[in-house]
């Protein structure tokens, strides 16, 4: 059976649940405690970034280079279209979702943190919140207003456009590219969950996330159709 070592709060392991749902393929879910357990994550695969999935033999890490071993191991539904336009189009959004869209939110996620510390108990056991929250606390003041001004104002307003883009496009379209959910609607959506996380999260954050975004209603429409792919795709912990 597959085996797929995660943080469960991570986007990149999210999509990577959300196209073995697609799959509907069977897995069971190992969940690694950041910092600590990726200690024996590394140790066994030489690699301390989530998710790595184990098949068989195999050892895959890398969400995009996971989903792409999927697609070997089961060929419907695809993920990434047959057509080399949208395959393009579609590997240009999961690009474009795991590299900008994730930089950008990453960034506005961490000045939430720093402003609602409660959110690192809901995200983390007892022990590991508790020295989230000491290491957040202990940033300098400057140190922190450095990290605030990462993303200046200029930058959320670019976020925000080009969230309100991806609105656009779902408020006409069911998926991003093509007649059926791909790869790049996989990507946008999880990389969603730290705005605003879904049900899938556990009912200790759903619902919760970044104050800016979660109860924009320019962005309703965004964050529904996220949920309904996930609602679809039927997203849980199975075994």
């Amino acid at each position: 059976m597959l085996e797929l070592h995660q943080f469960r709060h991570s986007p990149y392991c999210l999509k990577v649940r959300m196209a073995l749902a697609a799959k509907k393929l069977e897995y069971r879910t190992v969940e690694i405690t950041p910092a600590i357990g990726q200690i024996d994550i590394f140790k066994k695969t030489g690699q301390k970034q989530l998710p790595v999935l184990f098949d068989k033999e195999a050892i895959i890490h890398d969400s995009s280079l996971i989903i792409r071993h999927l697609e070997k191991i089961e060929k419907e539904p695809k993920l990434i279209p047959e057509g080399p336009k949208e395959a393009s189009q579609a590997q240009i959004i999961e690009n474009w979702a795991d590299t900008t869209l994730a930089k950008s939110i990453k960034i506005v996620f961490l000045e939430e943190l720093m402003k609602n510390p409660m959110l690192i108990s809901s995200l983390f056991n007892e022990e590991i919140s508790d020295s989230v929250q000491k290491l957040l606390s202990n940033i300098p003041t400057k140190i922190t207003s450095q990290i605030s001004g990462l993303i200046n104002q200029r930058e959320k307003e670019s976020l925000k456009s080009n969230l309100e883009y991806l609105a656009n496009i779902i408020n006409q379209e069911k998926f991003l590219i093509g007649e059926r959910l791909t790869i790049a609607d996989i990507s946008v959506a999880s990389h969603l969950s730290l705005l605003k996380f879904p049900k899938s999260s556990g009912d200790k954050v759903s619902g919760k996330g970044c104050s800016l975004y979660l109860n924009d209603p320019s962005l309703k429409n965004l964050f529904n159709w996220r949920d309904l792919i996930e609602e679809k795709l039927a997203i849980t912990n199975p075994h």
